[in-house]
């Protein structure tokens, strides 16, 4: 496990410095790829690594190293790339996150060798006992450590796309706040968390000794200060959420 851990601790270091795209960038990108530029490819990639390893965390103990779960996911964003159209009008990791869970899950699920119903049976009786119902805690593909309940996706656990998604927009808030205002910049940054705890209205106004209704219209403009700047507008759900 440790050795494992370094691994993974070596390879996130690795692509930690990847720049983070804009929507713009992105549409710039895939339209590249789409004339066949394969550097354009590479860097729409790279840009997203991480994304691959979030996901494929979510897949840990159930059957393969880490390792192999992030190749099997970075194929999957391969796939994804090479279809994704500058006109999506969405985030290339909210486009390629079923293509990415689809690599990893087939893969699981050849590495697990999970009994599939065949359409012809030749033996009634012994298709029947081989095709009893299984308890979701049962043992599959012979491990004792692996079981359909942790081979099935959980669905109340939090979602990876979702999370990353709310991680990529802090950044690049954190990013865009450093052009308004000062007194603009303390309200937005203690209101949606920037690099701080979040707080309340009413306490950014106790601590900037101004009234709440003031701080409200203070971080009101400055969100609508940050809607207006190129390759912010896709902050609009998180700003307003």
């Amino acid at each position: 496990m440790d050795k494992e851990n370094k691994a993974l601790n070596a390879y996130m270091k690795e692509i930690g410095d990847n720049k983070l795209l804009s929507d713009k960038e992105e549409a710039e990108l895939a339209q590249r790829i789409q004339e066949g530029d394969s550097k354009a490819m590479d860097k729409l990639l790279k840009a997203n690594l991480t994304f691959v390893v979030s996901l494929a965390n979510q897949y840990k103990g159930r059957g393969l190293a880490i390792e192999d779960l992030i190749s099997e996911g970075n194929i999957g964003m391969l796939k994804a790339a090479g279809k994704f159209r500058p006109d999506e009008h969405k985030r290339f990791v909210t486009f390629a996150a079923p293509y990415i869970r689809e690599a990893i899950e087939k893969a699981i699920e050849q590495q697990a060798n999970l009994y599939r119903v065949p359409r012809d049976v030749a033996d009634v009786a012994l298709e029947k006992k081989r095709s009893h119902v299984l308890s979701i805690d049962a043992p599959v593909g012979g491990s004792p450590e692996l079981s359909l309940g942790r081979v099935i996706p959980n669905r109340d656990a939090l979602d990876p796309d979702q999370v990353l998604q709310k991680d990529n927009a802090e950044k690049e808030l954190e990013q865009a706040v450093r052009k308004l205002d000062a007194r603009s910049q303390q309200v937005v940054q203690y209101f949606y968390g920037v690099g701080v705890e979040t707080r309340t209205l009413a306490e950014i106004g106790q601590m900037m000794g101004l009234k709440r209704e003031r701080v409200r219209q203070i971080r009101d403009r400055a969100v609508r200060q940050l809607l207006r700047m190129p390759g912010n507008a896709h902050l609009k759900d998180y700003l307003k959420g």
